[in-house]
């Protein structure tokens, strides 16, 4: 088998990146382990509508679960901030149906799927030449590209000399969907607090009919946390009381930057194994599905022109970082103070974000992904630096 470009990966980023490369007219195959694509899941499924409408994406019925307005926030002593702009603001997705989509737009551009098949090594020569896969037996697939889109686990990505999402960047998230909850309807809830989830929130993200997904991320101990938050917290306790867990899921939350360099001879990395994820919320499909099609554009230049190899290839660097490169480490950086505060700390800044007026601002510029050029105009507000005076001091710098 020797396709133009080999997809490790049937997740977004890499289905995005396939039928990128597809609709330039090259071949290309994807390769998925297991044995259906989406299964099993680990997201909580909320995309923003406007973050889907810069993928070109626009998901049909049958995957939709629920539409939102809008969020809550709550301090660890119940004080509260809701950011709601009269409108939906977001989808909730059912991720195994939005994936098998994201595979059948694939598909109709001309790329191939194989799932059942493990990629274990890459071929190499001169620069990446193919992968190696295990199916029943070993067996070798030339290409001119790899496109890594294999995870946060950055098995192949370390094979072909690129650095790997670093461990202390991975927080363990688990979650419940659940039946029969009494929550907002249209309205997702995020809760802080350094005994509920140190490090990051929990959340109730709404599925209609009275069902939801309930989740926390945290730096140990994910499901014990969420398991005590649903008995103890007083308000996820009221909205849960009488729900039926239907079933849980476990995963990961990246909370760190970006990997140094996300591009080798003949391989590019994508998506969660590049690291481009949002740190504030974990959210990896609208930044990393547009960083996955730039790169399958520019592996499709790379195959056509095949010359300047690795210069052709680093555009693909190049350009994402210039498109989403300024949010990231934005959101890093406003992530590492958030979860360097004290419980009197992450009350003083809900607090004070209401009493002094920045709510206003959030609503008039907010944007659920561009969230750095949100917080550039906060920064430029004078209420914001009073806020700052007052939460700065309860920041513990161990944990910065």
């Amino acid at each position: 088998m020797e396709p133009d470009i080999v997809v490790v990966g049937a997740g977004p980023a890499g289905l995005l990146a396939a039928r990128e490369a597809a609709h330039r007219g090259v071949g290309v195959l994807v390769l998925e382990e297991h044995e259906e694509i989406g299964v099993p899941d680990h997201c909580a499924g909320l995309l923003s509508i406007s973050g889907l409408r810069s993928l070109g994406l626009n998901p049909p019925r049958r995957v939709v679960q629920n539409q939102v307005e809008g969020a809550a926030i709550y301090s660890p002593s119940g004080f509260s901030v809701h950011i709601e702009r009269g409108r939906h603001e977001a989808l909730v997705v059912d991720r195994p149906s939005f994936d098998k989509w994201l595979a059948e737009l694939a598909m109709d551009a001309g790329a191939e799927i194989q799932t059942k098949t493990r990629v274990v090594d890459v071929k190499r020569d001169s620069g990446i030449e193919g992968v190696k896969t295990y199916t029943d037996s070993t067996m070798e697939i030339i290409s001119s590209v790899v496109i890594d889109g294999e995870g946060s686990r950055c098995i192949l990505s370390r094979m072909a000399g690129l650095p790997r999402v670093p461990r202390k960047s991975m927080l363990p998230a688990y979650q419940f969907e659940v039946r029969n909850a009494r929550v907002h309807e249209d309205l997702v809830e995020m809760f802080y607090g350094n005994r509920i989830a140190p490090g990051f929130f929990a959340w109730i993200i709404p599925l209609g009919e009275s069902r939801a997904r309930v989740g926390l991320a945290a730096r140990d101990k994910s499901k014990i946390r969420l398991q005590a938050a649903i008995r103890h917290h007083p308000l996820m306790r009221e909205r849960l009381q009488g729900a039926r867990i239907e079933r849980g899921l476990g995963g990961t939350v990246l909370v760190g930057l970006p990997v140094a360099r996300t591009y080798a001879p003949g391989f590019l990395v994508v998506g969660d194994a590049a690291g481009i994820v949002k740190a504030t919320t974990g959210g990896g499909i609208i930044f990393g599905g547009g960083a996955a099609q730039i790169a399958g554009a520019v592996a499709a230049e790379y195959v056509k022109i095949r010359e300047n190899h690795e210069r052709t290839l680093s555009k693909y660097e190049h350009a994402w970082r210039a498109r989403y490169g300024r949010d990231l480490k934005v959101m890093y950086l406003t992530q590492k103070v958030i979860a360097a505060l004290s419980d009197k700390g992450l009350d003083a800044l809900i607090k004070n974000a209401t009493e002094l007026g920045l709510l206003n601002t959030i609503k008039e510029s907010g944007d659920m992904d561009r969230q750095g050029q949100v917080i550039f105009r906060l920064l430029r507000d004078p209420a914001s630096m009073i806020a700052g005076f007052k939460v700065l001091r309860y920041v513990n710098l161990s944990h910065l």
